[in-house]
């Protein structure tokens, strides 16, 4: 860090943003951070703020920004109001760091981009398992020919998710709201993780790898976007990445990816930093392995430019590519209600799609789309 202590605005305090301002509180308290700001039309806990050091809290960022000339801004914020908010504080002579999806299309990505380049500030994005060094190991299995020829990634999430997880904010689950995108799915929101990792793993992530992308998207809930989902992308190097979700299932698991090679297989769990390798069926190696924070690294960039971001916005190109063709597909599929199960009550309900967590696996083994299982609900796109 050179002994710099790098200050930081947040702008978003609930949701995920609570989550970083507890995070900074930790920094703060090393000497990495020191919170100047925090912006949010709903003030925070008095007692955050005091825990915090007493940043200026403000309902937006235009005042703070002005006054205290933060080293970082930190947007966890909604997804269509992530570019208005980075493009200001980059302008403003601030560093980003961007909660995940980046913005809710690939022009406002590209926007993203061009303003960064015109500022000369960086961009960090949001996908805290891209600081995960079980990714790293990954890829070095991968490059040594510890599991042989890589033949693809299969990426699995089963979660479950109430109404109230939708009822939460009035841009959960659109495609559009008030006429402006918003693009909250399953694989570009809650499980965009899985893809950004896949993507990392493959080297896949820069404009122009990616040959091709699939995707088929239902809905088993009153939403405009998708709560089960799958996406199939192939590499400009021919390697084939299909990851496979839900928020409708029936058991809630730790998300996983699934490297298969010609002689073993790599099982990485990217929300708990565990990674096992399997050579002809036998365990060979079982761990986990150390995370790096996203603040704390674009701190520490800020502090000494030859220290390179984990997240930056200039890998994220073929993520957004995925999610521009998640938004272009449109509202997804209806399931029928005889393909689901309503359960629980209130805000507490939620749907259980038949056979889905057995699907989303299946997915994830054989590389393969809803369309290309025995599926009843996903044989073929309802109308």
């Amino acid at each position: 860090m050179n002994g710099k202590t790098v200050t930081v605005l947040q702008v978003g305090a609930h949701g995920y943003g609570r989550v970083h301002l507890d995070h900074q509180i930790e920094l703060a308290e090393q000497g990495v951070v020191r919170v100047v700001g925090v912006a949010d039309p709903r003030p925070p806990d008095p007692e955050l703020i005091k825990r915090l050091g007493r940043p200026e809290v403000a309902d937006s960022p235009t005042t703070l920004l002005a006054k205290h000339s933060p080293d970082v801004v930190v947007i966890a914020t909604p997804i269509h109001t992530h570019v208005p908010l980075a493009v200001q504080a980059m302008r403003a002579g601030s560093h980003v760091l961007v909660e995940k999806p980046p913005t809710a299309t690939l022009a406002e990505f590209e926007e993203l981009l061009s303003v960064a380049t015109e500022t000369g500030r960086s961009c960090q994005i949001g996908f805290q398992s891209l600081g995960s060094t079980a990714l790293d190991r990954a890829r070095e299995l991968i490059a040594d020919g510890s599991i042989g020829e890589l033949r693809g990634v299969g990426g699995a999430g089963t979660w479950i998710r109430d109404a109230a997880y939708y009822a939460r904010s009035a841009w959960a689950g659109r495609l559009v709201l008030d006429g402006v995108a918003v693009t909250d799915g399953a694989l570009t929101n809650p499980f965009a993780h899985a893809v950004a990792s896949a993507l990392r793993i493959v080297g896949a992530e820069e404009r122009g790898s990616l040959r091709s992308i699939e995707v088929e998207r239902f809905r088993s809930r009153a939403i405009e976007t998708d709560d089960t989902a799958c996406v199939r992308v192939v590499t400009s190097t021919g390697v084939p990445v299909t990851i496979a979700v839900t928020l409708s299932a029936a058991t809630s698991r730790d998300p996983v990816l699934t490297l298969h090679g010609s002689r073993g297989i790599v099982r990485l769990w990217y929300t708990r930093d565990e990674l096992r390798l399997e050579i002809d069926g036998v365990e060979q190696e079982s761990g986990s392995w150390p995370r790096s924070s996203l603040l704390r690294n674009l701190a520490e960039h800020v502090a000494d430019p030859s220290v390179e971001l984990l997240s930056p916005a200039t890998r994220c190109h073929s993520f957004m590519s995925v999610l521009e063709a998640i938004r272009l597909d449109g509202p997804a599929a209806a399931l029928s209600p005889e393909h689901y199960q309503m359960i629980g009550e209130g805000t507490a309900a939620h749907p259980v799609v038949t056979g889905v967590d057995d699907a989303v696996f299946a997915s994830a083994e054989r590389l393969a789309l809803f369309s290309e299982l025995d599926l009843p609900w996903g044989a073929k796109r309802p109308g």
